[in-house]
């Protein structure tokens, strides 16, 4: 679960939003091992279907991210649009599941200022991309639950389950319907609280993530962040990966939006 926490923590996240069952009567289920099992083979697990490793090129739409620029001041932002689209990106998902983005520019940038540019650009990108995979490794490289002879509580409530269980310092709590698709999970730290809200797709090899929204406060200053991502996948070499994201993000109150590309795929399976 601490990739949730870190993926919550990525560039574009928000203010809290709580799935608060306590009002209702919740009734502790002794087959719980049972049903954690059934859980963790519901969800789509790459691990599990044998990927060890990809590598993939990304390209983002630079036109959408700039396009109230280019309504204001249109021959400055064609002028920034050429910078911008000479700088390629490419991503590494490693055997431990951390992500690594490098990038390369057909040409040097012309002055120290738009040296100092491209330097927030890169580091925006990768704290986009690993702040991404951070939560879409938790469901559909791994698992979104805890090991299955861990501590954990699980309890009916309200037609619901509610999954409870301390991750280093955090509390952590997964909701889910009955028929195991997760319907949020709430993790609540001394430094933060927040929420991540998943939709999923079925598949013959289990639930997919879809899209979600994502909510982060911290416990002090700055830093609220609302988050809203869809993902649209592609297959390649048997594995479901994605092909495009769609981030639409208010990170204190100032609105983002970002379409990423993803191609050219390599992938490594275990031996």
């Amino acid at each position: 679960m601490k990739k949730l926490v870190i993926g919550v923590l990525f560039l574009f996240f928000c203010g809290f939003v709580c799935l608060d069952l306590s009002v209702a009567q919740a009734t502790d289920l002794p087959d719980k091992k049972q049903i954690i099992t059934k859980a963790h083979n519901a969800y789509y697990s790459l691990r599990n279907l044998g990927l060890s490793e990809f590598q993939a090129s990304i390209r983002p739409n630079w036109e959408l991210t700039l396009k109230k620029e280019l309504q204001s001041n249109p021959e400055g932002a064609q002028n920034g649009l050429k910078m911008l689209n000479g700088i390629h990106f490419s991503m590494t998902l490693d055997p431990q599941g951390n992500v690594k983005v490098e990038h390369n520019t057909d040409a040097p940038p012309p002055n120290e200022a738009a040296a100092a540019g491209f330097q927030q650009i890169y580091s925006g990108m990768d704290q986009a991309v690993s702040g991404f995979f951070a939560t879409w490794s938790l469901f559909m490289l791994t698992s979104p639950f805890p090991a299955i002879e861990s501590e954990y509580r699980l309890e009916s409530v309200a037609g619901q389950y509610r999954l409870s269980y301390k991750d280093g310092g955090s509390d952590v709590v997964t909701t889910m319907n009955k028929d195991l698709t997760i319907t949020g999970i709430v993790v609540d730290s001394p430094q933060f609280k927040s929420t991540i809200l998943p939709q999923f797709a079925k598949s013959p090899k289990g639930l997919m993530l879809s899209s979600y929204t994502g909510d982060y406060k911290p416990a002090s200053g700055p830093g609220v962040v609302h988050l809203n991502i869809r993902i649209d996948y592609q297959e390649v070499s048997g594995f479901q990966l994605p092909r495009a994201l769609d981030l639409d993000s208010i990170y204190d109150g100032a609105p983002t939006q970002m379409q990423l590309a993803f191609s050219s795929y390599s992938v490594k399976t275990k031996p």
